[in-house]
């Protein structure tokens, strides 16, 4: 395989070999022989029938992602936050709870202003109040939301299942008289009656919702189970759906990724993974699992993920793990002397994703596991050069330099961190209390 793509090469005359045209086509060569080098198991285990041609992202940033303790998003932040979400090719955008404040409900009438080509909805219960009031600003779309598990029903809304029905019911009805778009948003599905479920979202999508989304609440269900339940749910109804997952099992993504493995077109997501407790799928991990690994179009340009992580990052105030898939700092910087190596072999060694596609850059960087080709490297582009044993004298000097007052640099950094983390995605009980006494004065 190889001799023939170097054959192809040989045989062309001088003249072109020395073209413009001609290095295109020998990159496109060479990269089509490295795609042969790659045994795509994951295509050969996926069960493409039931994939969709397209998801379309539903950020729940402006939202669900507000949940997250200590984080506030204020007109502004939502303004700015909408319209590069716009621009990347976000889907649907849910502004928010009209019922939660006045201030809330501004935030909303602005986003609905800005004319988006997003869809632009807001989150509501299956109260007619909550419905008029969200006509009333203007959204175009509302996701109604209502527990469906025994669970729920019962320690939270004093309800059984058949007041569960009636109330959505009557909910659709009310909205399909003013004649507004909705999606139906089963809270606690994957601990609700299969049989319940299944019965009442053939209702609903009878009654013309746009789409059903399953919720994972309290992530209470696997990978496996989740495209088990959904593939079930989807042959048996038909119709659009989505999904919202919860991340304290660590699984919200790969939830996410079974559930879109089943068919579902609307996947709801967070920028870096914000959320309540431990947070909602990250959108720049499904986004790019989607378009990589399982080849369906999201139309995002991906390549601005990079830039709306680190707006979301600045304007939330959650700080990002250097881990993190995408966005974090360390994406991307390769220290030790064997990825490094690799990387520079061809980058596809170790980089599933090249950095221009999320709009980021490759760095390598010395530290503890670095070789000497990094050293080597950096020497080269000064035009430097060092005998081997010098070379690994540097690295040497390296690793001592790292380790010089290491644990002290980290225990202040931890100090910082541990400080911002109390009084900024929180709120101080010694200031509650302080306002509490001054309330008591007034009388």
């Amino acid at each position: 395989m190889i001799d023939s793509t170097l054959r192809e090469i040989y045989n062309l005359p001088v003249s072109a070999l020395l073209s413009n045209r001609f290095i295109t086509e020998a990159r496109c060569m060479v990269d089509r022989m490295m795609d042969r080098l790659i045994s795509d198991n994951n295509s050969v285990f996926m069960d493409k029938d039931r994939l969709p041609e397209r998801v379309y992202i539903w950020d729940e940033t402006l939202r669900g992602g507000e949940q997250s303790p200590g984080v506030i998003f204020d007109v502004d932040d939502k303004i700015e936050l909408s319209k590069l979400m716009d621009e990347i090719g976000v889907a649907v955008i849910d502004a928010g709870f009209p019922m939660m404040s006045e201030g809330e409900r501004e935030a909303i009438k602005a986003l609905v202003d800005l004319g988006l080509e997003a869809e632009v909805g807001a989150t509501v219960r299956c109260e007619e109040e909550d419905i008029d009031t969200a006509i009333e600003l203007g959204v175009e779309n509302l996701y109604m939301f209502h527990t469906t598990s025994k669970f729920h029903l019962y320690h939270k809304q004093n309800m059984d299942e058949e007041d569960c029905r009636d109330k959505v019911l009557d909910a659709i009805d009310y909205v399909n008289e003013r004649g507004i778009q909705f999606d139906f948003i089963s809270e606690d599905t994957t601990r609700s009656d299969l049989d319940f479920v299944t019965h009442l979202f053939k209702e609903v999508n009878e009654r013309g919702a746009r789409c059903i989304i399953i919720c994972d609440t309290a992530s209470s269900i696997t990978p496996g189970s989740m495209f088990s339940l959904t593939s079930k749910l989807i042959d048996e109804i038909g119709g659009s759906w989505g999904v919202h997952c919860h991340n304290d099992f660590g699984l919200a993504v790969a939830n996410t990724i079974a559930a879109i493995r089943a068919g579902v077109e609307y996947p709801t997501l967070t920028v870096n993974s914000l959320g309540d407790s431990s947070g909602n799928p990250s959108m720049e991990e499904v986004i790019m699992i989607a378009e990589k690994l399982m080849g369906i179009d999201t139309g995002i340009d991906t390549t601005r993920l990079y830039e709306l992580c680190k707006m979301v990052e600045r304007r939330s105030g959650v700080y990002l793990s250097p881990q993190k898939p995408i966005c974090g700092y360390n994406s991307y910087r390769h220290e030790s002397e064997v990825h490094v190596s690799g990387i520079l072999a061809h980058a596809g060694s170790y980089e599933p994703i090249p950095p221009d596609e999320v709009g980021r850059e490759r760095d390598f960087v010395l530290g503890k596991h670095s070789g000497p080709t990094s050293v080597k490297r950096l020497l080269d582009t000064e035009g430097v050069t060092l005998s081997d044993p010098a070379i690994h004298r540097i690295l040497d000097r390296i690793e001592e330099e790292k380790t010089l007052e290491r644990q002290d640099k980290i225990d202040r950094f931890l100090s910082i961190v541990e400080d911002y983390n109390k009084n900024m995605l929180g709120f101080p009980e010694e200031k509650f209390w302080e306002i509490v006494k001054e309330e008591r004065k007034k009388g």
